[in-house]
């Protein structure tokens, strides 16, 4: 049985590895390979194009059953321009809290799912636990499509995955989708005394921001409405805006980003439909004004809404596995977990910490919390002689 000391060990490791999503995350993806072998469990890496990064992932346990994933991010956000009292990347132990950058976000997880791997590896003769860790997750869950669609291949799809995002091991059934945007206009410049000879971009993108103003109002006014969120309904956020160089010349290029996140069930792609006209629109005005402009649109980052009905048998199970006696909830943050229940994979958020101190300075989680993980651990290993499908509808235990 994995010990408490074991799990912070882990931890301060894995901190100690600066794996922020700009830069590659191979390193931290070899220790946790190297650590896997120790105890005889193969992995395999699910690569980007670049080389660069990879996610990981390993079974323990029979390979034709159906089985449990454990599923988490290896990279953490930037620590640039933060008031740090501690060096971000090494573990800092202050009475019952562990210190460093990805503590809560969310190597606490990963360093408990390592620390029980021998457990596992012991008790997985009917249930298999597939460790599944990918990339760049913070700036979109780019990672996770290419490893969830390695998961769903597997010869038995899994019947429960838990996505251990810091939630207080409470369970989370459901989250909003969302959808980040780059628009980019390009106009004609020119003096200002002039601007009839010109084409504003700056102008154009303040157009379309304040379309997206005003689609948010009338969304949150028409709903639909859910009242598991808050807020209970889809939003609308134009979160930069950027063009211009000096007052008296015509900008000739603006650029402006918007998010969109929507609740489970609503309509994403009508809105979005709906952002394409004002946006056609607009082009066809730039135009008329100079032929060589345009306006193109990139997409940033996406990812679906969870929804995973909170009376079944996947949400039960965790809760018993986290000893969490009350009600499943909804989660305001996105994850991968969207992905893996869009692959039909019944799939909840359930991890140690609490979300409120990610991304920030002195970002911790406390002992007690990852000594809470660890029973869940337990718990989940104590299972694995029988069938998933058993002991995960089995409400008696």
């Amino acid at each position: 049985m994995a010990s408490e000391q074991s799990t912070t060990a882990i931890l301060e490791r894995l901190i100690g590895f600066a794996s922020v999503s700009s830069e590659s995350n191979l390193d931290i993806v070899s220790w946790i390979e190297d650590y896997l072998s120790q105890y005889g469990v193969a992995s395999r890496r699910i690569p980007d194009r670049s080389g660069r990064k990879a996610s990981l992932l390993a079974t323990i346990g029979p390979d034709d059953r159906a089985g449990v994933v454990l599923s988490a991010h290896t990279d953490v956000v930037p620590v640039a321009g933060q008031n740090w009292t501690s060096a971000p990347f090494a573990a800092t132990r202050s009475a019952d809290r562990i210190i460093g950058r990805g503590a809560t976000d969310m190597k606490g997880f990963i360093a408990s799912v390592l620390a029980h791997v021998p457990d596992f590896k012991a008790a997985a003769t009917a249930t298999p636990v597939h460790i599944a860790l990918s990339y760049d997750e913070e700036v979109g869950c780019l990672g996770a499509p290419d490893l969830v669609a390695e998961i769903a291949g597997l010869r038995e799809t899994p019947l429960l995955c838990i996505v251990g995002e810091p939630t207080g091991l409470g369970i989370g059934y459901a989250h909003k989708g969302k959808v980040a945007r780059r628009v980019v206009v390009t106009g004609r410049g020119g003096h200002s005394a002039l601007p009839h000879r010109a084409a504003n971009a700056v102008s154009a993108a303040a157009r379309i921001a304040a379309f997206l103003d005003e689609l948010a109002l009338r969304t949150a006014r028409e709903g639909p409405h859910n009242a598991a969120f808050d807020p209970p309904y889809t939003t609308i956020h134009v979160g930069s805006l950027h063009g211009g160089s000096a007052l008296n010349f015509v900008p000739d290029r603006a650029a402006l980003e918007f998010e969109v996140r929507y609740t489970p069930g609503a309509d994403a792609a009508a809105l979005l439909a709906q952002v394409d006209a004002a946006i056609a629109r607009e082009r066809d005005r730039l135009k008329a004004q100079a032929p060589e402009a345009d306006i193109t649109v990139e997409d940033m980052a996406s990812y679906p809404a969870l929804m995973t009905a909170p009376d079944s048998p996947a949400v039960r199970a965790a809760q018993r596995l986290a000893g969490h006696a009350g009600p499943a909830m909804t989660v305001s943050f996105g994850t991968e977990a969207g992905i893996y229940a869009q692959a039909g994979i019944p799939t909840v958020v359930c991890g140690p910490g609490d979300i409120a101190r990610a991304h920030k300075a002195d970002e911790w989680i406390a002992v007690t919390e990852l000594t809470a993980a660890d029973t869940m651990m337990q718990r989940l290993a104590s299972q694995l002689g029988k069938p998933a499908k058993v002991w995960m509808n089995d409400d008696k235990q």
